[in-house]
């Protein structure tokens, strides 16, 4: 469903006046070139059951058909609020921001979030990694349907807290899975990825905690998954009362903390605490292991930013899965932490998302409709490649044929080579 279009030079100007009122003017220069039109997709995938669902997400395109762009796959962080979810707003500055670069933006909802009613399946790897990619396979049939816009081979994938671990884990399953999908570049930015070490430290610490939210949506989508029991056998009755209320789509983060102990381990009972320190095999605890990101290797290029002052998930998230990688072989990550003087978890997002969009700008390639060999310039080679494409060439994948298909009548011939020529001479 088409949303709302923004003009490049709009966008310009808003980027321009945030990235100074953050003070990251010596970091980044925006450069809006684009126009963007943004979508909302309805999509299939398969919940944590198994079952096939809906699923919904936002799609942001440059609007120029004369190019093809990279994906660029974005995890947000932790909603609870149906009515949060990306496909149901418009325009912000990321989703404006990327597309008016070159990149093709696409932000699934997650389940649980935006038409999807179910309870969100929180931190579990496996769902969040499909409703991530089958979000890939949905904007390009989008791109398709809309004969408008084109991708080309590039995938760049990020993401922030919540997103940073759908970061992690749609890379994991992609590199081990789908032989059709090439990651170029990915950022998983302060992500939980040490859920059964250091996020359990956390939580047992009895220190008081930003957002307290956080333990019980982990431990309700827990329960829901894997059939732990009920509420009444995790939490203290005056919490057990009203978490499934609190936790029902209709209400913010914000909001149900204020229904919450500032100490999160404070709403559990006692002897469920005690159980998980000392039992090993406490089963809760054991899935929570089963849903780490930290032992594996990543294959393809991936920067690993985080804070270093980050207090809602700590550094040593990041820092505990890029020693694993390291030590597991992988030669293709890297860890840049954030230093203290860019704050928390929420102050330094700003500053980890800006430098992913410098590394992706650098590793960006936006083929030009024409440019037959891939080679980023129009000319002789290309007319070449058309005219032998014509004569001999029938097995064309879609990106092929709408390089050579110049006049976009779904056919390659004369007619193409001729504009191809005056394209050049005019250039």
């Amino acid at each position: 469903t088409f949303k709302d279009e923004r003009d490049a030079s709009f966008i310009q100007t808003e980027l321009e006046d945030y990235v100074s009122d953050i003070g990251a003017n010596s970091i980044i220069t925006p450069n809006a070139i684009y126009d963007v039109k943004l979508y909302s997709i309805v999509y299939e995938t398969i919940d944590q059951f198994g079952v096939y669902t809906q699923a919904s997400g936002l799609v942001a395109i440059p609007n120029d058909i004369n190019y093809a762009y990279p994906l660029y796959l974005f995890g947000h962080g932790t909603q609870i609020r149906r009515s949060s979810a990306p496909s149901m707003g418009g325009f912000n500055l990321l989703n404006q921001w990327l597309p008016s670069e070159g990149f093709i933006y696409l932000e699934p909802d997650y389940l649980g979030l935006g038409i999807s009613e179910i309870l969100h399946p929180y931190h579990l790897k496996d769902v969040t990694a499909s409703v991530m990619i089958d979000m890939i396979y949905a904007t390009k049939t989008l791109c398709k349907q809309l004969d408008t816009i084109q991708y080309n081979n590039q995938l760049f994938i990020a993401g922030y807290s919540e997103g940073g671990y759908a970061t992690m884990a749609t890379v994991k399953e992609i590199e081990e899975s789908y032989n059709d999908l090439e990651i170029t570049m990915s950022f998983p930015m302060a992500g939980a990825y040490d859920l059964s070490g250091t996020m359990v430290d956390l939580m047992l610490s009895e220190e008081e905690y930003p957002d307290p939210f956080y333990l019980p949506f982990f431990i309700l989508s827990y329960i829901e998954t894997y059939n732990l029991g009920n509420i009444e056998d995790f939490f203290k009755p005056e919490y057990a009362a009203i978490l499934p209320d609190l936790f029902s789509g209709e209400y913010s983060g914000g909001h149900i903390n204020d229904y919450l102990p500032n100490i999160p381990i404070n709403m559990m009972l006692d002897d469920m605490v005690i159980d998980f320190t000392n039992n090993p095999d406490f089963p809760f605890k054991i899935h929570l292991a089963e849903n780490d990101l930290i032992n594996w290797s990543p294959q393809s290029p991936m920067y690993l930013l985080h804070g270093v002052a980050d207090e809602r998930v700590p550094v040593e998230n990041s820092v505990i899965a890029y020693n694993t990688f390291i030590q597991n072989g992988s030669a293709s990550v890297i860890l840049e932490t954030l230093p203290e003087s860019y704050g928390g978890h929420q102050d330094a997002a700003p500053f980890c998302l800006i430098f992913a969009d410098s590394y992706s700008e650098n590793a960006k390639i936006i083929f030009e409709k024409g440019d037959v060999n891939q080679d980023l310039q129009l000319n002789i080679s290309d007319i070449i490649g058309m005219i032998n494409n014509i004569l001999n060439y029938s097995n064309y994948d879609d990106f092929d044929f709408w390089l050579n298909d110049l006049n976009n009548d779904s056919l390659i011939n004369v007619f193409d080579v001729v504009l191809l020529i005056e394209g050049i001479l005019n250039e």
